[in-house]
């Protein structure tokens, strides 16, 4: 047995993930059992209290103990790695996007995605992807470029997205023909005879006709770095969290993703049925490309270079929910701070599935 006094702040749960126990009603008893009647307590205990807690020994005790009645506050994965079954992320999504600068909204963007499974290949998932009812600032807009856009964007979609059984997007190609696509869009130009319209579709057709471009275009997106991530690869350490690991998230608009090192935390349960198993993703740049840098389509990060530049000053964190009985996605609400400027960039992203299949 081990006295100990709270900090400033600290819960009854952030001292049992201190000490890994997995369920604070059993450190409220065990302190019970071994104080004075005068030291007792039912809630949360509070700055300065003196705590009786649990040795080593005593702490795998009553973990196994938790865990044979069925009340640990903690879903540890076997081997430390969720099963995450992909196929499972089939459905309809809504997405939701806010900017803003400083605490002020600049923009409010809404869209909804489609994944349907086609089939399962080799082990590896084949969905079809399309996105559509396009809003910004909660209104359809009806503006000749944004019409134009939606209507070129239709007829690509839906494009086949090559799934690996880790979950790693791997390849993302076209499902119709290239000269069909092509002569769609150019029947578009029926609609919108003017030259600013005519160069817009040209260059749309430039990117269909270029497999490497399609791949980057629309891999390079919040919603495919969120669904297809390393943290569904990434296992847990010894507790809650992971080891540190890198990805690449595209937060700012029209550049090259920007490369964060990351750390997951599984977040206890609410309560002993909590229906959702939740993860933090927490991630800081690395990147040390400069913000103009980024918007260059042929910038790439390289570590062993610019070692002496300081990265971009930003910072990443989502809170992934996932059904707890078949692990499939509920919602992911995601945060970007970039600190460059005078004013603070933010970006909100949240992702919600709106079918109830899982």
């Amino acid at each position: 047995m081990i006295i100990y006094y709270t900090k400033s702040g600290q819960s009854l749960t952030d001292l049992c993930n201190e000490i890994q126990l997995e369920n604070p009603e059993y450190l409220r008893e065990y302190h019970n059992q071994n104080c004075s009647l005068s030291e007792r307590f039912d809630g949360d205990i509070i700055q300065g209290m003196k705590i009786y807690i649990p040795s080593s020994s005593e702490i795998i005790e009553l973990n196994k103990k938790i865990i044979d009645n069925n009340q640990s506050f903690y879903d540890f994965p076997a081997k430390g790695k969720f099963p995450f079954d992909f196929k499972l992320w089939e459905g309809n999504y809504q997405i939701t996007q806010t900017t803003y600068s400083d605490d002020t909204i600049l923009a409010k963007y809404e869209n909804k995605v489609r994944l349907d499974l086609e089939g399962i290949k080799n082990g590896h998932y084949h969905f079809l992807f399309s996105a559509f009812d396009f809003r910004k600032n909660e209104e359809t807009s009806d503006s000749k470029m944004d019409t134009l856009a939606k209507m070129c964007i239709e007829v690509i979609y839906p494009i086949r997205y090559s799934i690996d059984p880790e979950g790693k997007l791997i390849n993302i190609v076209l499902t119709k023909k290239t000269e069909d696509i092509v002569s769609e869009l150019d029947s578009i130009k029926n609609f919108f005879p003017d030259q600013y319209s005519s160069d817009y579709i040209e260059k749309m057709k430039g990117i269909i006709e270029n497999p490497e471009i399609i791949l980057r275009k629309f891999k390079n997106t919040l919603f495919n770095s969120f669904m297809f991530g390393t943290l569904y690869r990434t296992k847990l350490g010894s507790w809650t969290s992971s080891d540190v690991y890198y990805d690449f998230y595209p937060w700012i608009f029209d550049a090259q993703p920007i490369r964060f090192e990351f750390q997951n935390i599984l977040l206890p349960k609410d309560i002993v049925d909590d229906e959702r198993v939740k993860i933090q993703q927490k991630g800081i740049s690395i990147d040390s490309r400069n913000l103009e840098g980024l918007h260059f389509t042929d910038s790439k990060f390289d570590e062993k270079t610019d070692i002496e530049n300081k990265p971009i000053d930003c910072e990443h964190f989502a809170e992934y929910l996932f059904n707890r009985e078949n692990l499939s996605l509920y919602k992911i609400d995601a945060r970007f701070q970039y600190f460059g400027d005078e004013n603070i960039k933010r970006e909100d992203f949240l992702l919600e599935r709106i079918t109830d299949n899982y």
